[in-house]
């Protein structure tokens, strides 16, 4: 039964297949009758065509020369030779037409020509072109060029409105500026105003000078202050500075001995016992601190007496200082010559140092001048301390020992100026060995009397 079945499934299965074969079969059958019919008609088609080549070929030049399969490739020549012809009369028509520009052309440009009164030339139209091409395309870089001029003279014209209108409303307020001050030139006005502006400064340093010494001094104005100062004795004040600080640095070294008393006092306490003792002891420490408070007060006392002294030789110095260091700014200005302008100060710790100013908006310190310079500053100094010394005392010979030793022949000049000006609030005595110096003396100084000692 298994091999029956077996069979039976091969032998559906190849019926199967014959049955597709047998479709397949037939199929193509039908399939080969459709073409052989196709090739039919188109045999018939093809002897039709050559039927009718050979009528239209009929009475021509082609009719023996030429063979049915060979038409075709006659067709394509003949098609490009019509394309060929129709191209000939194009270009024809084109080169007509060239010809009539060109003609129209050599118009044109000998009109042109002559209207522009260049030199015509016949035979070379072309050039003439050229020329006229190359003048106009001048023509239109010169015409740009003019109204990029005209433009930049109608700004320029504004511009000077603009300008001419400034210089009127300046020239109007310059005007009123120097009617306001009251001079003739800007540069009066400028020297004017650092004036004002330093006339301010100094108002304002005086009032703060004056608030901080009625403070200080602690009065109601400075007009109270001034008559305390006036009062006081600065040369026995400094005196009674220098006392009191020796007596402070005493009463330092007083109280550290005492403390170190106390601190060993307090050790020993520590190591007493609870007898008598501890109460004698105890009125001794009392007793020591009795003494320290009391040194401790004077030593307050005195603390502040020495800032009081100190603040007032300050507020001495700051208020006659000015006027002295303006005269020795001066005077050191004119023994230079002009190489220094001035003299300042520069705050630094526990005081201040004296500044030379230059010419040139550089300064030096005083320990950076040159000897001579130093001599000179020195001098400076000198002169103008004396003034500010016979300003409110009976004045003294102002005695001078020769020197001028490193001063040259201008410098000395300058000098003798000085003390012929001196001369109106004092006595000057000048000592020296060169007898040049007293040829200077004569020439700069008309009143000057020369002794000769033997």
């Amino acid at each position: 039964m298994a091999v029956t079945e077996l069979f039976l499934d091969r032998q559906l299965k190849v019926d199967a297949e014959r049955a597709e074969a047998i479709r397949t079969v037939s199929a193509k059958g039908e399939d080969l009758a459709a073409r052989r019919q196709a090739v039919d008609v188109a045999e018939r088609r093809e002897e039709e065509w050559l039927a009718g080549v050979a009528e239209a070929l009929k009475g021509t030049w082609l009719e023996s020369g030429l063979s049915a399969p060979g038409v075709g490739n006659v067709l394509d020549q003949l098609a490009e030779l019509s394309k060929t012809l129709q191209d000939r009369d194009a270009m024809g028509l084109r080169i007509g037409k060239m010809e009539a520009d060109r003609d129209d052309f050599i118009v044109e440009v000998t009109a042109a020509t002559a209207e522009a009164g260049e030199p015509a030339d016949d035979d070379d139209p072309e050039q003439l072109a050229i020329r006229l091409a190359e003048r106009l395309e001048r023509a239109d870089r010169i015409r740009e060029a003019k109204a990029n001029l005209v433009d930049d003279l109608q700004r320029l014209r504004d511009a000077r409105d603009t300008l001419d209108a400034e210089i009127a409303a300046h020239e109007r307020r310059k005007n009123e500026v120097l009617g306001v001050f009251g001079v003739a030139t800007l540069s009066e006005v400028v020297e004017r105003d650092e004036l004002l502006r330093d006339r301010d400064r100094l108002r304002a340093a005086v009032a703060e000078l004056e608030e901080q010494l009625s403070a200080e001094l602690a009065v109601e104005g400075v007009v109270q202050a001034r008559s305390i100062l006036d009062a006081l004795d600065f040369d026995s004040l400094a005196i009674e500075k220098a006392e009191s600080e020796q007596r402070l640095r005493d009463l330092d070294e007083t109280m550290q001995q005492q403390l170190i008393r106390q601190t060993r006092a307090a050790d020993k306490l520590d190591t007493i016992g609870g007898d008598s003792a501890v109460a004698r002891i105890d009125a001794e420490r009392r007793t020591v601190l009795l003494e320290i408070e009391e040194k401790a007060v004077r030593y307050i006392e005195l603390k502040l007496g020495v800032m009081s002294a100190g603040n007032a030789l300050r507020v001495y110095r700051e208020r006659h200082r000015s006027g002295m260091m303006a005269r020795a700014s001066d005077a050191f200005a004119l023994i230079t010559r002009g190489q220094y302008s001035g003299l300042a100060t520069q705050p630094v710790k526990g005081g201040e140092v004296l500044i030379a100013l230059q010419r040139d908006g550089q300064s030096k310190v005083a320990d950076a001048l040159s000897k001579g310079a130093r001599f000179q500053l020195y001098l400076a100094l000198r002169l103008a301390g004396y003034y500010e010394f016979a300003q409110f005392r009976p004045s003294v010979p102002f005695i001078a020992d020769d020197i001028m030793e490193t001063f040259d022949h201008f410098r000395s000049e300058e000098v003798f100026k000085l003390f012929g000006k001196m001369a109106s609030a004092g006595q000057v005595i000048y000592l020296t060995h060169h007898q040049h110096l007293c040829e200077i003396a004569k020439a700069v100084v008309p009143g000057v009397t020369i002794h000769e000692l033997g």
